[in-house]
Parts: structure tokens; C-alpha cells; sequence
């Protein structure tokens, strides 16, 4: 809306008289002593940064609180994890031995007790990454076998465990990624399910370990291997991180607190959701006032003008 006139002339002679104090500034003399230089120029710095606000204040136009970054490290990470979790699921025991390094989750289906609120479902119980066997590696080829050789050792450490666990009561979902973005996809996926078996939660963790060397036998057997004896390096060792009880009572708490996800469908809505969180679509005004972008008075107007009838 243009400013009415008187005010309109207001506000140029005003910025005449301003032009008028810049060229005189342009113009003058500094002073001599360094003193009186800094602290003239910290009082137009002062001024400056008012003239700016004030300039500011002329735009009406709302600003975004943020922007969506689809380059972002964290923004890759959840479109890895999410094309992770679209994959299909292969048997553990199956797998040819395969090129390829990134990311993984792991899968249960058995009737062990500890495990029955997320057995069957779509919550995975682990989820982890495979680097590549070089940081340079630009194809599957130079990548190596690890994403193979991850799960492989996976499998072997369960089917140790003969007493708790079968390795054909899991599978795992996998995908190959271009190196680099393992770790961030990595990270979204354990923040999203919190799976049980991953040190993160610090329920039962342990299942990556590959044993203790001589130096440290004296290290407390993990919760993994408490709960699921075999490990040959693993009982050797004579004291538990925690008892069983303890163990099975913070699955319990865990599930009940975070139900599994048991459809495909609730994932998707949980990381539709999440996406959502990254910008709100919040807006402000020039000076970082919180403005809604609907104007209630324009939708009012509209909702209070005649229809034409049909």
C-alpha cells in the first residue's frame, strides 16, 4: 500500500538529509589519533546496523526460517536409510558371497522369549554398515566384499549362539551405496528404530564384537554373549556386563516404551513425519518476528464474499 503524501514526503526528506550526511562524511577529514578514528567508525557501525533494520522494516515480504537442503549430509542419510528399508529381505544363511559395501539391517523371526514383541515384524533387532575396503573406492569392485563379509560374520556369531538362536530365523535387507554415505544412513537408521542389539541403546549390545585379545581377557563378557552363550573367546571370560534378568528386563522396557514397527506402512508414516520435522514452514518478517504465511483477513474476506449461484 503506498504511503499517503504528507508522510510520503516525510520520508524523502529524510533520506536527503542522509545522502546529505554521507557526502559530508565522504568529505571530512579522519581524525588523527587512532583512538578517536575507532571509535567513530564503532559509532557509524552502530548506526549503520539502525539504518539497516529500518531498511528491513520496508519489506513486507515474509522470509522461510529455514531452507531444505537436499545435499546435506543428514538429508542423504535418511534417503539411503528409507531405499534401505525398501529392499527385499534375503535369508541370512543364503547369501553368495557379493561386491559391494553400505548399509544393513538384520531381522528375527524365531520363538525365542526375550525377542517375541519384535519377532515377525518389520523392526529390525540390528542395523549396521560396511565401509569400503578403500576410502577411494568408486565402483562395488573396489569396494570390496564387505557388506558380504559384514553379514557373514553376523551369521557365523549367531550360529554359535546354538543354545538361544537359529541363523535361519533371520534375514537382513541390504543396500550398496557410493562410498562415503554409509555412515550417515547408518546413523539415521539407529536414531529411527533404536534396534536392541546395537551398543547405542546399551541393552544388548555385543554381537559385533570379534573377541579379546590376550591383554584385555579380564574384560566383562558382553550383554549379546550373556544372553546368547557360544562364542568360544566370549566364555572364556568370567564376569558378565549385566545378569540376564537385567538384560531381559530392559528389552522388555525398551519395546514397551518404543513399540516395534510391524508394518512397512507405519514406517513410512513415521519417516514421513520425521521428514516433516527437518523445516516446519515457519516465516518472519524482515526483523525475525513469527509470522504465519495464511492471511486470516484475506481468508475471511473470501469466506464472507457472495457466490454467484450456480
Amino acid at each position: 500500500m503506498p504511503l499517503p503524501k504528507n508522510r510520503n514526503n516525510r520520508s524523502q526528506s529524510i533520506v536527503k538529509q542522509l545522502a546529505a550526511l554521507v557526502d559530508e562524511l565522504e568529505t571530512a577529514t579522519p581524525p588523527d589519533r587512532v583512538n578517536i578514528r575507532n571509535s567513530l567508525r564503532e559509532a557509524l557501525a552502530a548506526e549503520v546496523a539502525r539504518l539497516e533494520l529500518a531498511v528491513s522494516r520496508l519489506d513486507p515480504t515474509l522470509r522461510p526460517s529455514s531452507i531444505f537442503d537436499p545435499s546435506a549430509p543428514e538429508t542423504t542419510g535418511r534417503v539411503v536409510a528409507l531405499t534401505t528399508i525398501a529392499q527385499p529381505r534375503h535369508p541370512l544363511t543364503k547369501l553368495r558371497p557379493f561386491y559391494g559395501a553400505g548399509v544393513y539391517a538384520l531381522y528375527y523371526k524365531g520363538s525365542f522369549d526375550a525377542y517375541s514383541g519384535l519377532a515377525n515384524t518389520e523392526q529390525p533387532i540390528y542395523v549396521g554398515k560396511a565401509d569400503p575396503k578403500s576410502a577411494e573406492a568408486k565402483n562395488a569392485v573396489e569396494q570390496g566384499t564387505s557388506l558380504f563379509d559384514r553379514l557373514n560374520e553376523h551369521r557365523k556369531s549367531i550360529e554359535k549362539a546354538t543354545s538361544t538362536l537359529r541363523a535361519e530365523d533371520f534375514s537382513c535387507r541390504f543396500l550398496i551405496v557410493q562410498t562415503g554415505y554409509q555412515r550417515a544412513a547408518e546413523q539415521y537408521l539407529i536414531n529411527f528404530f533404536k534396534p536392541i542389539w546395537n551398543s547405542e541403546m546399551r541393552i544388548c549390545f555385543g554381537i559385533g564384537k570379534h573377541g579379546d585379545s590376550s591383554k584385555t581377557r579380564a574384560n566383562k563378557r558382553s550383554p549379546w554373549d550373556t544372553l546368547h552363550p557360544g562364542r568360544r573367546w566370549a566364555d572364556s571370560l568370567v564376569d558378565d556386563q549385566k545378569s540376564e534378568s537385567q538384560i531381559r528386563s530392559e528389552i522388555t522396557e525398551h519395546l514397551s516404551r518404543l513399540p516395534p514397527h510391524r508394518t512397512l506402512e507405519s514406517i513410512l508414516a513415521d519417516f514421513l513425519d520425521d521428514l516433516g520435522q527437518i523445516a516446519q514452514g515457519s516465516f518472519t518478517t524482515a526483523t525475525d518476528d513469527e509470522m504465519p504465511v495464511e492471511d486470516e483477513s484475506a481468508l475471511e474476506a473470501d469466506q464472507d464474499r457472495p457466490r454467484l449461484s450456480p
